[in-house]
C-alpha cells in the first residue's frame, strides 16, 4: 500500500530533481553561448575543421581544447569542428591528402603500389603533411564561408 507520505516525498523529489536539471541545463547554454556571433562560430567550425586535417592521431582533441581557450574561443563547437576527422573518414583523408601533397610536389598522383623499398618520409610523409594543409586550409575558408552565411541568413 503506497502511503500519502510516500507519494508526496516522491512529488517533492521529483521537483528538486527538475529544478537542478534545469539549473544544469542553463548552464551548459550559457557556455554553448559564448563567442555566439556568426563570424565567431564560423571561425571555431574552421578552426576545428583544420585541425581535424592534422595528420596525427590523438591530438585533435587536446589541441581543439588547448587553441579555443588561447583564442578565446568556444570550445565545444572547435571540437565539433574536428568531429569531420573520425575511424570512419580518417583513412580517406589521409590517402586524398598524401595524393593532393603528391600532386603539389611532383606533378602526378601517387601511384599506389606496395614496395618493401619505398622511400617512405619523401613518398607519403612529406606528400602527406602538404596535402593535409592545403585541404585543411581548403576546407576551413570553405566552411568558414558556408557557416557564416547560413547563420547570417538565419539571424535575418
Amino acid at each position: 500500500m503506497i502511503s500519502e507520505f510516500s507519494v508526496a516525498n516522491k512529488l517533492v523529489f521529483n521537483m528538486k530533481f527538475r529544478k537542478k536539471v534545469e539549473e544544469a541545463k542553463k548552464k551548459l547554454i550559457d557556455y554553448l553561448k559564448q563567442g555566439v556571433s556568426p563570424a565567431e562560430i564560423a571561425f571555431a567550425v574552421a578552426l576545428g575543421i583544420f585541425i581535424a586535417f592534422i595528420p596525427m592521431v590523438g591530438v585533435h582533441t587536446v589541441l581543439a581544447f588547448v587553441l579555443a581557450w588561447v583564442l578565446r574561443i568556444n570550445p565545444v563547437i572547435v571540437f565539433l569542428g574536428t568531429q569531420i576527422s573520425n575511424p570512419l573518414t580518417f583513412p580517406f583523408q589521409i590517402i586524398i591528402s598524401a595524393q593532393a601533397g603528391h600532386l603539389v610536389m611532383h606533378g602526378g598522383f601517387l601511384p599506389l603500389k606496395w614496395s618493401a623499398d619505398i622511400d617512405w618520409i619523401n613518398t607519403l610523409l612529406w606528400p602527406t603533411l602538404l596535402g593535409s594543409l592545403i585541404l585543411g586550409i581548403v576546407f576551413s575558408v570553405t566552411f568558414y564561408v558556408g557557416v557564416y552565411q547560413f547563420l547570417k541568413r538565419r539571424s535575418e
